[in-house]
Order: C-alpha cells, then sequence, then structure tokens
C-alpha cells in the first residue's frame, strides 16, 4: 500500500481553497461564516484527536509510524565482576564492539577487537 504524501505547496492551496469556500458556502445556507469556520475547525480538532490516539495505540496498520521496531543502539552483551566494586561490560553501541571497566567513580571505556575466527579448510582429495 502506497501512502500519500502532499508537499507543503499542495497543503497550502488546500487550506486556501478551503479557506474561501467556507464563508461561501455559509452564505448559502443561511449560516454565518464565523458558524461554519468554528464547526469546521471543532471537526479538524476532533479529527485529529481521533487520529493522535489511534497512532498512539499502535494504529490499524497503515496509520502507524513504523512496522517494525528499530534495534536498540546500546546493548549489553556480557557482563562480569572483577571485584566487588569493579566490574567489566562488553557492550555493543550501534554494532561496535567496546569494552568498559567501571567502578565506584571511575569508568574506562576502550574499543573491542572482534576475534578473528579461521575457517576449516576442507580437505581436498
Amino acid at each position: 500500500m502506497t501512502t500519500l504524501t502532499l508537499t507543503p505547496k499542495q497543503k497550502l492551496v488546500g487550506a486556501s481553497i478551503a479557506a474561501l469556500t467556507i464563508p461561501l458556502a455559509a452564505s448559502l445556507n443561511g449560516a454565518s461564516s464565523a458558524t461554519a469556520a468554528r464547526v469546521v475547525i471543532a471537526l479538524l480538532a476532533l479529527g485529529g484527536l481521533v487520529f493522535w490516539f489511534i497512532r498512539a495505540r499502535g494504529g490499524l496498520g497503515f496509520l502507524s509510524a513504523t512496522k517494525f521496531k528499530n534495534a536498540p543502539r546500546l546493548n549489553v552483551v556480557q557482563r562480569v565482576g572483577l571485584s566487588q566494586r569493579t566490574g567489566l561490560a562488553l557492550i555493543e553501541v550501534d554494532g561496535k564492539p567496546y569494552l568498559v571497566v567501571h567502578g565506584d567513580g571511575f569508568a574506562r571505556i576502550r574499543p573491542a577487537r572482534r576475534p578473528r575466527v579461521a575457517l576449516p579448510v576442507a580437505p581436498t582429495t
């Protein structure tokens, strides 16, 4: 399903047409243009609230912002206690590994190298 995206120019033209049509429609029906404008603003506000509530709850699929959740940027891979007050943690930030040594009042961060894994060579016959 494709979504409809409007340019700012198209939005401005649509708002201008709506602003010019409200007084004309109000004068034809015998109501004042101020009353018609209030009704239109109230309907737009109500529609905006409904759209916001639906989108906040996860939506109807096509109204939700994204279908997939982003992977976390920071991931703690493993933690090890070195003593009662210090520890070592292997973390990943945006897919890059780091070693963090932390304790009372300090923390040191160093980039970690990924271990090189030797692939087994198949015997040739």
